[in-house]
């Protein structure tokens, strides 16, 4: 009888000590599951305060994203404290503008998929990231690679080549708007692709 009951509370026990990874592993946010396509992404960028929720614990994952949304979430990659801005996105824009990585207009407006990754471009730029991975890139095989914008070309080879951002099916959709699903996927490929990758300095001896 001792052995049964010394038996219940070691099972007891374990599942006690099991509950927070079973916890985590169901996401970090209410509407962010652990198999959803971007749960890591989401883990990620929320753990590294580049994007916060939308309030009662959600993400909000096919929520569109706003221009001064990427200000802020690029400002705060860059190290700029831009928590008690008035408005929230002012830091975020300040910073943008002064770095060119935008022109700051229209903070509120939804940004396109080729407005996302020409934020990123310049911002690989700014941080003397290695470009020149697009310049070779062939986006011809998409089907709506020709509505791209002049100004976006490089910028989207460049995304593309480095696996920053795929197409939706056969196309690109680059005037399409970015979701907050994608901005946290984009975000953590950066770090994982275009940061890791980068050389080196040499050290003279």
């Amino acid at each position: 009888m001792k052995k049964r009951i010394l038996s219940i509370l070691l099972a007891a026990c374990m599942a006690f000590s099991l509950a927070p990874a079973v916890f985590a592993a169901d996401g970090v946010m209410a509407d962010v599951k652990a198999d959803d396509w971007f749960a890591r992404e989401v883990a990620y960028v929320y753990e590294n305060n580049l994007m916060n929720g939308v309030g009662d614990n959600a993400f909000q994952p096919e929520g569109k994203v706003s221009r001064a949304m990427v200000w802020t979430t690029l400002a705060r990659m860059d190290g700029v404290t831009t928590a008690g801005s008035d408005p929230w996105y002012r830091a975020g824009q300040n910073w943008a503008m002064v770095t060119g990585v935008s022109d700051g207009t229209d903070p509120n407006g939804n940004i396109t998929r080729e407005q996302l990754v020409t934020m990123m471009y310049r911002y690989a730029q700014l941080k003397g990231c290695d470009v020149s991975v697009g310049e070779n890139t062939n986006i011809l095989s998409y089907d709506d690679a020709f509505s791209v914008s002049e100004w976006a070309v490089a910028a989207m080879q460049w995304a593309c080549g480095t696996g920053l951002i795929n197409g939706i099916g056969t196309k690109l959709e680059p005037r399409g708007s970015a979701i907050r699903a994608e901005l946290a996927v984009i975000l953590y490929r950066y770090a994982e692709k275009v940061t890791t990758a980068q050389p080196e300095p040499e050290v003279e001896v």
